[in-house]
């Protein structure tokens, strides 16, 4: 299949739930934690240049910030279960292998992001090391994505 022969899918309406509950969710942690936006504003407040090896220096938060950790730490969680949903219903109504292999990979970024935010906050890792778990996890995605889409391509 080329590219200019590919139809277009419609309207993505499991997207715009997703994207729905993403921001309900984002109501929800501020709702339930207390002080957060205080917590955001002393996160923000507390970088300063560190020296990660010798010559080189780059930003990174003076202190832990286990509240502000764990409200990210429950987002992803919760978020990373709803796409579970989100994908076993990509499954039920048929939908394209591209749909289906972005909300699977993008399980990897959930998950993994929730795991990196509680081993932050219980200072199981650095700041640095969080970075870099991130950077995996992106990379991941990319991957995973990938390869689910190739190993389903449908050559004519």
């Amino acid at each position: 299949m080329h590219l200019s022969e590919r139809r277009a899918e419609g309207i993505d309406l499991l997207s715009i739930v997703s994207v729905g509950f993403f921001f309900v969710l984002i109501g929800a942690i501020f709702a339930v934690t207390p002080n957060l936006p205080s917590k955001i504003d002393n996160f923000v407040h507390d970088f300063q240049q560190t020296e990660v090896w010798p010559g080189t220096s780059f930003y990174a938060p003076a202190s832990n910030h286990p509240v502000l950790y764990n409200a990210l730490f429950q987002f992803c969680l919760i978020f990373a279960i709803f796409q579970v949903a989100i994908l076993a219903l990509r499954f039920k109504l048929k939908e394209s292998i591209g749909r289906k292999s972005g909300t699977f990979s993008g399980l990897f970024f959930w998950f993994g992001a929730a795991a990196a935010l509680n081993l932050l906050k219980t200072e199981s890792i650095d700041w640095f090391i969080f970075l870099g778990w991130l950077i995996v996890l992106v990379g991941i995605v990319i991957t995973v994505k990938s390869a689910i889409s190739f190993a389903f391509w449908k050559k004519r």
